[in-house]
């Protein structure tokens, strides 16, 4: 079966102009785990998750150092420090979503779509085609529905 005969073909989007509040209250009004981010011509842009909103609610922990002879050295970079205090920071969609989507194409066969699911923890997968111009969403729940109604 063909992810075009599973996927949910109007996915909710939104604008990586969009307020971080937006893309809050769009997840919650349609039940969702993530929006696909377009821009006006409907080109895949990024997606942005509840694990991403989270980050919302987290305060950044300082790392971990030693001083030797004066100098702070890291255990696991300022870089992670920084990261997660940008986000806390964020007041837009552009400053929080995640940018290197994994995407499907219409004609992937289900069953290949459901091993990157399961092998990266992934609960959708924008589907797009050439031109990287979003053309639906392929998620867990869609799995779900084939799997109740016997067709998997």
């Amino acid at each position: 079966m063909k992810v075009s005969e599973v996927m949910n073909k109007y996915p909710t989007i939104i604008s990586r102009d969009g307020t971080i509040n937006e893309a809050a209250q769009l997840l919650v009004k349609h039940n969702l785990t993530a929006i696909s981010v377009v821009d006006a011509h409907n080109k895949l842009e990024g997606i942005i998750t509840e694990g991403d909103l989270l980050y919302k609610k987290v305060r950044p922990h300082a790392p971990h150092y030693v001083n030797v002879l004066g100098a702070s050295i890291y255990y696991s970079g300022i870089g992670e420090y920084n990261a997660q205090f940008k986000k806390l920071l964020a007041t837009h969609v552009a400053e929080l979503m995640t940018k290197d989507v994994i995407t499907c194409h219409p004609e992937t066969e289900v069953e290949e779509v459901v091993g990157v699911m399961l092998e990266k923890h992934l609960k959708s997968v924008p589907v797009v085609d050439e031109d990287n111009c979003l053309q639906g969403v392929i998620t867990r729940h869609d799995i779900m529905r084939l799997i109740a109604n016997g067709e998997a």
